[in-house]
């Protein structure tokens, strides 16, 4: 038997911030113990713009897409944008030696 999935008025910014991927769901409940949980997340585009910035992961990065953020951006809160942007899908791929692009406005 499937889980039930209900839709609520809720709305996400009581449970996420501003720089959340999933600021933008739905909050549901799931299951019969109604759990909240969100819509599902769908990646998003990042089109090239000239003013992206483009590097290589350092080794002191690797790992860690939220010190790169935290260095491009100043906020460690859009890792997941980076991630995004450069199609990585598992954190265990951010690794040394890798071109990134650093996506120009992650807001």
């Amino acid at each position: 038997m499937a889980n039930t999935i209900e839709h609520t008025d809720l709305t996400t910014n009581s449970f996420v911030n501003s720089t959340s991927r999933y600021v933008d769901s739905s909050v549901l409940y799931y299951g019969d113990l109604r759990r909240l949980t969100f819509s599902t997340y769908k990646r998003g585009t990042y089109p090239d713009n000239s003013e992206d910035l483009f590097t290589v992961i350092p080794a002191g990065m690797e790992y860690r897409p939220d010190k790169m953020s935290e260095l491009a951006y100043g906020t460690p809160d859009f890792w997941w944008k980076i991630m995004e942007a450069n199609r990585i899908a598992d954190i265990f791929n951010f690794k040394a030696g890798v071109n990134l692009r650093i996506p120009a406005n992650p807001f």
